[in-house]
């Protein structure tokens, strides 16, 4: 048990991401997939190279925050694709011109917060290659990790979130904080790989992550187009994107809820409510 396993190349590893960064960095990212992979990219080198020096994570901070903003609106667009009525309802031709009015208002955000974010990352660039290398060169996460040392650290991370969802968070702020706590969870596990129990934990924490993710995407998204659109014709497709928030957030809680009695051996977890009656503090995503 307490034996060193042999280091391994990953895509998780703190050097494969410093790496992936500068490489994004050099090509100022503007498509969907690669504005993601900048962001997952940054948290989990927050995650893995934890206190760094204020300038290096402000810098990371900032062009996590801005590349976020950015995704938002990939993710809103993409739900925004398909009609949200039925064929059947009388109100859908309404709500198809709103959803079309609503993914002119995104595009446009779009392009603000895409020119916002190269610029970001053509003035965090210099630090960002001249320190990155160095940080990431002293990071040991997952490198000749002995077992012991994984073992321990996923029973840390099963007792943080059985602690976290002793009562599953019904309040929006803190069911979308339970999930960046998953998050930062899941990403300390990556790098121990070899390490059947870390790979197992990891994905149970990504499937909460991933659950309370699309609740989120669509509360979000309620929210922005009844602030977006002023018109009473607006109101079927508002109504529309409410219900699909109240569905996923019952799912989101369902899967927190399911990971908590797995993580500790069947117990019983607390009941599914409704969603919350008001999502007007719905914080962004981080």
């Amino acid at each position: 048990m307490a034996g060193v396993e042999p280091a391994k190349t990953s895509r998780t590893s703190t050097a494969a991401l410093s790496s992936r960064l500068l490489s994004l960095l050099e090509k100022s990212p503007a498509r969907k997939q690669e504005v993601h992979l900048l962001r997952t990219t940054i948290r989990r080198l927050e995650v893995q190279l934890g206190n760094t020096p204020s300038k290096i994570a402000k810098a990371l901070k900032d062009l996590r925050k801005k590349a976020g903003r950015v995704r938002d609106i990939d993710v809103h667009l993409g739900l925004l694709k398909s009609p949200l009525l039925p064929k059947s309802s009388a109100s859908r031709d309404r709500a198809s011109v709103m959803q079309d009015e609503l993914r002119q208002i995104l595009k446009a955000k779009r392009e603000r917060h895409l020119d916002s974010l190269h610029d970001a990352l053509a003035a965090a660039a210099p630090l960002l290659q001249a320190r990155l290398p160095v940080l990431a060169a002293n990071s040991t996460l997952g490198v000749s990790t002995p077992a012991l040392h994984a073992h321990r650290q996923a029973r840390q991370a099963r007792d943080h979130f059985l602690r976290w969802t002793r009562h599953v968070p019904e309040d929006a702020i803190k069911l979308h904080q339970l999930r960046i706590q998953t998050k930062k969870l899941r990403y300390s596990l990556e790098p121990l790989e070899a390490f059947p129990e870390c790979v197992e934990l990891a994905a149970k924490l990504k499937q909460v992550q991933d659950a309370i993710g699309r609740w989120h995407d669509w509360a979000t998204l309620s929210q922005l187009a009844r602030h977006e659109l002023h018109s009473g014709e607006a109101e079927p497709l508002c109504a529309a994107l409410s219900r699909r928030s109240g569905s996923q957030y019952r799912r989101a809680r369902r899967a927190a809820e399911s990971a908590r009695r797995w993580m500790a051996g069947g117990k019983p977890a607390a009941s599914v409510s409704a969603a919350p009656n008001s999502m007007k503090r719905i914080p962004k995503a981080g």
